[in-house]
């Protein structure tokens, strides 16, 4: 049988197409900015000789091969991953631009990503449960909060971390997830006020389902659409509006159910920690996240380094500016500091932003908003709208894009394909 010429180039650019779109859903599930994902992909195919565009939603992502006389095009619907996984992150950053070095033929490349997708978590399952735990007792005393809002918080961060982090294999759950986490978390803390002496119910809630806040959704959807991918920013901000009202519901079904026993407890403004014991409390919850985020163990110092440096950051420019210009310039700062450090070899700037944004989001303020609609929620929550939440998301997206101007991300791209701070080379 006689080969039609171009036969082989054919299969290798199927191959490499399939897997091209396989790595965009990889770096997709790694929480990865749209932005950041087509650049990555079509520098990857430009290193095999492909002319491919890429284009990514929220759920779908396309790439289209150009070739002479035809194309080829090929989608993939996108599940919704519910948990960062810094090391996962990092070994596809490091894959995909060891394809654009030439390092790295089609095999390799298709065994490597298959391993990185096998490759479990560094902690074990326990280890994990108990971190989201000690996080949520830290955030706790990082939003006002003493030792009876760290001591519920931490038993409620458990029961959220078996709920989150326990089902992982079922992505296409995330919001029943948020649902039930809200559901029992509430139900757990108000049930403390049976035992303990009076606490801060709001400040205790918080911290244990903290990791289940959809802040940094609401953030990264704000910096696409800032970055003029609409397309993929509108439905990441929906989704993370979607999830702050399923914790609403859970948060008012657990309320509503309380309610057939008796009021709610009245609300009780906790006496916040003395500053240095609560930085050094910010500092251990840095390094249970580590563990919650599946982070590298030798990042563990620099997770812990970007968490502190953006709480210490927000905290002076609260007593400078406000609450109004903190967010903004404390994302700088953390934005640069981030950029700075992925200028290393095998560094990306997500493993000091990321762990550094989450004490930024403004998860508390949805949180009061949520609580506030019980008729619970804490003396300042008429202020605590979820409409401010998309203001402090939009503020930390400025600061980000703002030093990225002043440290210019690694990764060269096109003009029409900004990169987003968070880039970077891993």
């Amino acid at each position: 049988m006689t080969q039609e010429p171009g036969a082989d180039r054919a299969v290798d650019e199927a191959a490499a197409s399939a897997f091209l779109l396989d790595l965009a859903k990889a770096l997709h599930l790694a929480y990865q900015p749209a932005p950041l994902v087509e650049a990555r992909v079509r520098r990857a195919a430009k290193a095999w000789g492909l002319d491919m565009e890429v284009f990514t939603l929220q759920s779908v992502a396309l790439t289209e091969v150009v070739s002479p006389g035809r194309s080829r095009v090929a989608f993939v619907r996108l599940p919704f991953n519910p948990h960062w996984n810094l090391g996962r992150a990092a070994a596809l950053l490091r894959l995909a631009e060891a394809i654009h070095e030439g390092r790295v033929r089609l095999p390799e490349a298709r065994a490597e990503l298959e391993r990185v997708l096998k490759t479990r978590s560094p902690y074990p399952e326990w280890l994990v449960f108990v971190a989201y735990g000690v996080y949520g007792a830290a955030v706790a005393a990082r939003v006002g909060g003493a030792w009876l809002e760290m001591f519920v918080a931490f038993f409620v961060g458990v029961i959220a971390g078996v709920i989150h982090f326990g089902t992982l294999r079922s992505q296409r759950l995330d919001l029943q997830k948020s649902f039930v986490a809200a559901f029992l978390g509430t139900l757990v803390a108000l049930g403390f006020t049976f035992l303990l002496p009076r606490f801060s119910v709001v400040r205790a809630l918080f911290g244990g389902v903290t990791l289940l806040v959809p802040a940094m959704v609401v953030t990264l959807g704000s910096l696409e659409l800032a970055l003029e991918s609409v397309e993929a920013g509108l439905p990441r901000l929906m989704y993370g509006v979607m999830r702050f009202l399923m914790l609403g519901v859970g948060i008012a079904a657990a309320g509503t159910l309380w309610g057939f026993g008796g009021p709610l407890p009245p609300h009780f403004e906790a006496h916040a920690l003395p500053p240095l014991l609560t930085f050094l409390l910010v500092g251990v919850g840095g390094v249970a996240l580590s563990v919650c985020m599946s982070g590298r163990p030798r990042d563990v110092a620099w997770i812990v380094g970007g968490v502190l440096l953006a709480y210490e950051a927000q905290a002076v420019m609260k007593l400078l500016l406000g609450d109004r210009g903190s967010p903004l310039v404390a994302a700088f700062v953390l934005g640069v500091a981030g950029l700075l450090y992925g200028r290393g070899r095998d560094r990306m700037p997500m493993t000091v932003i990321m762990p550094g944004m989450l004490q930024l989001a403004p998860g508390f303020i949805g949180t009061e908003a949520v609580v506030a609609l019980l008729g619970a929620g804490s003396a300042g929550a008429d202020d605590a709208r979820l409409f401010n939440v998309l203001l402090v998301a939009l503020q930390l997206v400025l600061g980000l894009v703002l030093a990225s101007v002043v440290v210019p991300p690694r990764l060269p791209v096109e003009r029409d394909s900004p990169v987003p701070p968070s880039a970077g080379s891993a």
